[in-house]
């Protein structure tokens, strides 16, 4: 009993580490990127411990880079995570880091695994360290789709605005790249730094159309999918493009109107779903308090390893089942 206290103490303090990193790393990014456009202060070389660890690490990953970029095999599987990177951050940030980044969170859960085992004094099994492995592997990817939900739906609550800026350009007789760059100026991020992207697309040579299509296919909403397709009937068959714009405007006014009134008619069903969510966990917890040792079997043998995983699949087909009953599409 007190062994398995101690490994969930190990396991909270860590992940208490890795958000504690994952902010200041957040922080840092933003300071960067900010820091062109202010006036350096004193500089100060006392640096606090956290600053000192990411520092070290963030050059660890870029020594990692070149060695990492050699193996074709994590080459082709970063491709995939070249979505998640920012436009400010293009320069800093290689998809391959991403790659770096999983296989560290992976050595540090097995090292915790091995650590555990150790306290408990049983027998380190490959399958422990496996288990382990995959779950770290796989925890940084469950943090970036999070991520990048948080940022499109950012972006999807800005698009509106966004469309309001274009369309005023539009009426004071800017061109559609003007447009662009005064969006990109009076947007905040996220979505600044999408307009920011087309902007110097466009001004290094690419035609509207492709941009466009290039910026609906990162961000995926309907919203961008409207403008694109827009400029693009526009670009071939000509038209007034400031009707179009006050069209695509009145239309995403009354939509996000829609999705006001639906979000304040369903906070009864989304609280159910949050209850039926909890429910779980808490009879869980209360079985473990009435009796400490109800789930021990579980940790002892592969069988209960397959039980564990398959109650975890179930509990996660329920929460997207109850999601995907209760949502309500505008």
């Amino acid at each position: 009993m007190s062994n398995l206290i101690i490994q969930l103490i190990i396991i909270v303090l860590l992940l208490i580490f890795i958000i504690i990193m994952i902010r200041e790393n957040t922080a840092l990014n933003k300071e960067m990127r900010i820091s062109r456009y202010t006036i350096d202060p004193i500089k100060q070389h006392d640096k606090s411990l956290i600053d000192i660890i990411i520092i070290k690490y963030n050059k660890f990953v870029i020594k990692a880079r070149g060695f990492m970029s050699k193996i074709p095999l994590f080459n082709n599987i970063s491709k995939r995570y070249e979505k998640y990177i920012l436009y400010g951050d293009s320069n800093r940030i290689k998809a391959i880091d991403f790659i770096t980044n999983k296989l560290v969170i992976s050595l540090i859960f097995v090292f915790i695994t091995i650590f555990s085992f150790v306290l408990q004094r049983r027998n380190i099994t490959f399958l422990g360290i496996l288990i382990n492995f995959i779950i770290g592997y796989y925890l940084f990817d469950i943090y970036l789709i999070i991520k990048n939900k948080r940022r499109v739906k950012l972006i999807k609550n800005q698009m509106l605005r966004a469309i309001i800026i274009m369309n005023n350009a539009f009426k004071s007789g800017k061109s559609t790249i003007q447009a662009v760059e005064i969006a990109s100026l009076e947007l905040s991020e996220p979505l600044n730094l999408e307009f920011q992207k087309i902007y110097l697309d466009m001004k290094y040579g690419l035609s509207v159309d492709t941009v466009f299509e290039r910026f609906a296919k990162r961000i995926d909403i309907e919203e961008a999918r409207y403008i694109s397709s827009s400029l693009t009937i526009l670009n071939k068959t000509g038209g007034n493009i400031v009707n179009v714009f006050s069209s695509i405007e009145k239309t995403l006014f009354d939509k996000q109107k829609l999705k006001e009134e639906l979000k304040n008619l369903t906070v009864s069903s989304n609280m159910v779903v949050k209850i039926l969510l909890v429910v779980p966990v808490v009879f869980v917890g209360i079985i473990y308090i009435l009796n400490p040792n109800y789930f021990t079997p579980l940790f002892n043998s592969v069988v209960g390893y397959m039980i564990i995983g398959l109650i975890i699949l179930m509990f996660i087909l329920y929460a997207w089942l109850l999601q995907k009953i209760m949502k309500v599409e505008v």
